[in-house]
């Protein structure tokens, strides 16, 4: 049962559940009962990417990472492919509980997983962009829960979260070249060079840095915002001098701090402090 819970990436999945429901407080509310059904639906659907990944990417995992649960032969390609559908499907019902806006999301951002893994993972940039999408979007499944105003009052942890996530998949793309040139994926760094990778991954962080200080959320919020660009700034050092591994660590500590940050302005503008 211990592979069936860390194929999900459990750490990963509590992030963007987090993510979710930061987005719902930003919009006005933490009601218990949406909260959870919130909680649970990204922490599934979250995990059933995770799991259809790890199906397609198999081979290449094998090379790049085989302690994971399939190439270490304590899951089965099988299993995890049905394991992956039954998430996608519990999440999807669970969406489906809290209003049409999180259903019509939770459905698209299942297909979109989906796709990634089996098809848009290959493609120089295509594929980076997806994930940024969907790392992104959980802010805005969050802000759902009350409607169109919900989103917008999202709209700059999405674009924050969106620019992050750009970097760091490219920054992840460059640490696993070997594998997937061995495996014929066709990635950014593979197609366009480590260099002219690295310098892109580099402005998505500086444009991160730029942006965290255009939110309209208080003076607590730009304080602990700082911290995490500071990470940024720091991701943008390593990579250029080839620490890709380095780098995107390096993203995902600031991004940890920026859901801070976002938690604390959702926090004021409820009055909770």
């Amino acid at each position: 049962m211990r592979a069936y819970w860390e194929i999900l990436r459990p750490f990963n999945c509590m992030m963007a559940a987090a993510a979710a429901i930061i987005g719902l407080a930003i919009a006005g509310g933490l009601d218990p009962g949406s909260t959870a059904l919130i909680f649970l639906t990204v922490f599934l659907i979250t995990g059933a990417g995770n799991t259809i990944n790890d199906y397609y990417d198999r081979e290449i995992d094998a090379i790049n990472r085989p302690a994971r649960a399939i190439p270490s032969g304590r899951i089965s390609p099988k299993e995890a492919l049905y394991y992956s559908l039954a998430l996608f499907a519990v999440g999807c019902l669970l969406a489906g509980l809290v209003n049409q806006i999180c259903l019509a999301l939770a459905a698209f951002n299942s297909a979109l997983l989906f796709l990634y893994a089996r098809n848009l993972k290959a493609m120089p940039l295509a594929g980076n962009i997806c994930v940024a999408f969907l790392t992104g979007s959980t802010f805005l499944f969050g802000g759902a829960v009350a409607g169109a105003a919900g989103l917008l009052a999202n709209q700059v942890p999405f674009l924050l979260s969106f620019l992050v996530s750009m970097s760091r998949e490219i920054a992840k793309d460059i640490e696993d070249m070997a594998g997937d040139r061995a495996g014929g994926a066709r990635t950014l760094p593979i197609m366009a060079g480590e260099r002219t990778s690295a310098a892109l991954a580099a402005a998505f962080a500086l444009a991160a840095v730029v942006l965290g200080f255009f939110a309209p959320f208080g003076r607590v919020y730009l304080v602990i915002v700082a911290v995490a660009d500071l990470f940024f700034l720091l991701s943008v050092l390593k990579i250029a001098r080839g620490d890709a591994t380095g780098s995107q660590k390096a993203l995902k500590k600031g991004m940890a701090v920026a859901l801070v940050a976002f938690l604390a302005a959702a926090m004021l503008q409820m009055n909770i402090f």
